[in-house]
């Protein structure tokens, strides 16, 4: 369900296929608020989707078990309730491709940089030493490699993985299609919203984020939370144009 609030700012993106861009400067970032809190076990292993659907009604949620493969959540926007699904759905596909795509929906020319660099360490090796007990050998030296990859936009910091595989959308999603907009989670865990002139607003409640998701009509964003003892929380936030 769609508050006024959030169908002034619908009318002011525009349709989904054409919306104008978005000044960040002009919206207002409702405080985060819980949709659903449930427990690890039914998203076993690693997190790795969440999306909108069309109409904003329902979300989707992906995990991955190495052992048990991989699991599908939906969870109604309207109540909060979570139910298992056979499989993602195919709006679910379809928005994903969008949000982590490393080209801005509608605007081509505005794209994510990917660098990617190695750093060669020279960890000390250990040598047995009396009882069991280790001492550094320094004449012999091993060489590793560190590696570190991170996306920019526009010179800012969208993701950064060291000694990690990077995941497409784990720390950002693109705002409606032709809105030049993304939200992304920065280093420390904080729920950014930055514009294509690099207009910037903090969820300042917002800690701890991942898989952050812009909705398709541009009114909330939602992410995910890790809770108490193996709970993962669903969060959302709501945007609206600024009033004078």
């Amino acid at each position: 369900m769609r508050g006024p609030a959030s169908l002034i700012l619908l009318l002011a993106l525009g349709a989904q296929d054409a919306a104008p861009p978005i000044d960040v400067s002009a919206i207002e970032v409702s405080a985060p608020v819980l949709v659903c809190e449930f427990d690890a076990a039914l998203l076993t292993g690693e997190l790795r989707r969440l999306s909108w659907s069309p109409d904003g009604a329902y979300l989707h949620i992906q995990s991955i078990d190495r052992d048990a493969g991989v699991h599908d959540v939906i969870v109604s926007r309207l109540d909060g309730v979570a139910s298992v699904a056979f499989g993602e759905p195919e709006w679910a596909s379809g928005y994903w491709a969008r949000k982590s795509d490393l080209a801005a929906p509608g605007v081509p020319s505005l794209r994510l940089e990917v660098l990617e660099s190695h750093r060669r360490t020279r960890p000390t090796p250990f040598i047995g030493g009396l009882n069991g007990a280790q001492t550094a050998d320094p004449k012999n030296p091993i060489d590793a490699y560190e590696s570190e990859v991170t996306v920019r936009l526009r010179g800012e910091e969208i993701g950064n993985w060291i000694n990690g595989a990077p995941l497409a959308g784990q720390t950002f999603g693109w705002g409606p299609a032709g809105s030049g907009a993304i939200v992304f989670v920065d280093r420390g865990g904080r729920l950014t919203v930055m514009d294509e002139r690099k207009r910037r607003k903090v969820v300042a409640t917002a800690k701890g984020a991942t898989l952050p998701a812009w909705s398709s009509d541009g009114a909330n964003l939602a992410f995910l939370q890790k809770g108490a003892r193996r709970t993962f929380r669903l969060m959302a936030v709501s945007l609206r144009r600024a009033t004078v």
